[in-house]
């Protein structure tokens, strides 16, 4: 077996791991980088071979200048990047009927939308997302979805979009993700209403897809004689007080520091001595409540600017991104995996149909996250009661390891920038470890 001595060893080469790695390069640090798939990006993954040859991203796709850790890495690299166009207006969907309204209820229901806005707010402006949000007397917000809604006392139709939204938003079922992950991006948005929608639908894209950052990131790696090995999974990680050796298809590897950035869902897949502690193989075995669908649609006879929110029907959102010779191409969210047979084009074209009902879906493309081996979901929005339980385990060293990933980052949790700032964390970590680790042995 080919076995070589680094300084570190990055496992995972997604947004968090190409960031730890080029930092740890940057101050001369022997860095090898390690990725189970055949390409870089991780849970971002730009296509080019699907529907036509249009640009789809199947994971990651929207930044905002909020996001500052990704926004310092665009205009860094000179990537370019495009603003949503906005539609002309929202279009409605209950329960598969469209609704000629302006806002999602008639006038007489105003009172119940202004209410259910205002505890949005409200909700937000309690939280610092500076800080663990376990830290800050949350634990009434940090429950299912549904059970938020209802103790505010939202009703009607308000209280079915909102729901619906936080579902999209979360991509998990309104019994299961945790309300106090979606209000805190209500929060990093500075508690707008607004800013919420951008961060979530119409927000800025790559122009180039996601890979285009991606790429200047691993360029700069290279350059600075970093190694990134493609389809290698780890398998085993052993740590003794002299370092850590590491186990992956192809070969073993040692090193002084490890870190790791791979999905929660993951980590119980690799072989650890010694074992994890509990609370971090309990979050694993547990997962996220990201657990729902992007799929996307090349559908004809829809408007070039749909926008729809929808509640009680099989997709949360559907919107309009790109034009083709082919029809309208929309992507399209669900809360939970299995709700549309993304594989049958009447099937994809009967959740459409909730929103444009003279759709004619002539293509679709998505990517099964849920059951990927190296993901096990879509973005990492917390289960209620996991904010308690795993914010501060998921992110906390062993040892000489150390704990990256979107889910491990404090204000933008699960989205690209979080996943640059916790790369970035990582790497501060772990030079801040090694120094005193050279003063104790100067000493």
């Amino acid at each position: 077996m080919n076995q070589a001595h680094y300084d570190v060893i990055v496992i995972g080469a997604g947004f968090s791991g190409l960031t730890a790695a080029r930092e740890l390069g940057e101050v001369g640090k022997r860095v090898l980088v390690l990725e189970a798939r055949d390409r870089i990006g991780g849970s971002t993954w730009y296509r080019t071979d699907l529907l036509g040859g249009i640009g789809l991203e199947m994971g990651g796709t929207w930044i905002v200048p909020q996001q500052t850790h990704v926004w310092s890495e665009v205009e860094r690299y000179g990537v370019p990047i495009q603003d949503s166009v906005l539609p002309d207006r929202m279009t409605w969907s209950a329960g598969g009927k469209v609704l000629d309204t302006l806002l999602p209820c008639t006038p007489a229901e105003y009172g119940e939308l202004e209410h259910a806005v205002r505890q949005l707010l409200a909700a937000g402006e309690r939280l610092d997302c500076t800080r663990p949000l376990s830290e800050q007397d949350l634990a009434d917000l940090d429950v299912p979805i549904e059970q938020w809604a209802d103790d505010v006392g939202m009703k009607g139709n308000a209280r079915e979009l909102l729901i619906s939204w936080f579902c999209g938003c979360a991509n998990a079922h309104e019994s299961i993700g945790s309300a106090l992950d979606i209000i805190r991006w209500c929060a990093s948005m500075d508690n707008s209403l607004w800013g919420m929608v951008q961060a979530s639908v119409l927000g800025y894209t790559f122009t180039d897809g996601t890979r285009s950052l991606a790429d200047a990131i691993r360029a700069d790696l290279t350059d600075l004689a970093g190694e990134l090995r493609l389809s290698s999974p780890v398998r085993r990680v052993v740590q003794d007080p002299a370092g850590v050796m590491v186990t992956y298809d192809g070969g073993t590897a040692t090193a002084e520091r490890v870190l790791v950035t791979v999905p929660i869902g993951v980590l119980k897949d690799i072989d650890w001595e010694p074992a994890l502690p509990a609370d971090k193989l309990a979050a694993s075995h547990e997962n996220h409540a990201g657990q729902g669908q992007k799929v996307w649609a090349l559908a004809r006879n829809v408007p070039d600017d749909i926008s729809g929110y929808g509640w009680g029907t099989s997709f949360d959102y559907v919107g309009a991104m790109h034009e083709s010779p082919e029809g309208t191409v929309l992507v399209c969210f669900a809360p939970e995996h299995d709700r549309v047979d993304a594989s049958d084009l009447s099937d994809v074209q009967r959740a459409v149909r909730e929103y444009c009902p003279d759709a004619v879906v002539v293509d679709a493309a998505t990517h099964d996250w849920v059951h990927d081996e190296f993901s096990y979901g879509t973005w990492a929005t917390f289960r209620a009661g996991q904010f308690a339980k795993y914010e501060r385990a998921l992110a906390r060293p062993e040892g000489r390891i150390h704990f990256t990933g979107s889910h491990t980052a404090s204000r933008w949790r699960a989205f690209i920038d979080g996943a640059i700032e916790s790369g970035k964390r990582g790497a501060s970590e772990i030079l801040d470890a090694a120094s005193v680790h050279e003063e104790e042995g100067a000493a």
